[in-house]
């Protein structure tokens, strides 16, 4: 288990998608869906990978809030929601070449994921 790790974490069609990020790569890219039972095993997942997880989650109203909920029992847990205007502000400041290694409909999560990494 690794001391620090960071996580990009977005909502889409009902699931959430999570991207883990260590070392500065990708490790890890999953879809949990949006129950009761998907979010205990995104939290068991997130609890079984870091002893502090820093979480980036893009604000998505009532749902971000929904996932809190969940993710707030993870001892030294660190959540961010990141609004839209500072998700784009935050892809400016990107380099131009930057590549993402995973699949289009992960794409919000693992830039969450960097920007989590990046922020002190």
């Amino acid at each position: 288990m690794t001391l620090q790790t960071y996580f990009g974490l977005e909502n889409n069609e009902n699931a959430w998608l999570l991207v883990q990020r260590s070392e500065g790569k990708t490790v890890f890219l999953r879809r949990f869906k949006n129950t009761i039972d998907g979010l205990n095993e995104l939290a068991k997942y997130i609890k079984s990978r870091s002893e502090k997880p820093r979480i980036y989650i893009k604000s998505t109203g009532c749902a971000a809030l929904s996932i809190l909920k969940t993710l707030c029992g993870i001892p030294d847990i660190e959540v961010m929601f990141v609004s839209q205007a500072g998700f784009k502000q935050y892809q400016t400041c990107l380099p131009k070449g930057n590549v993402r290694n995973s699949i289009a409909t992960f794409c919000e999560a693992e830039i969450l994921a960097d920007y989590a990494e990046r922020m002190i």
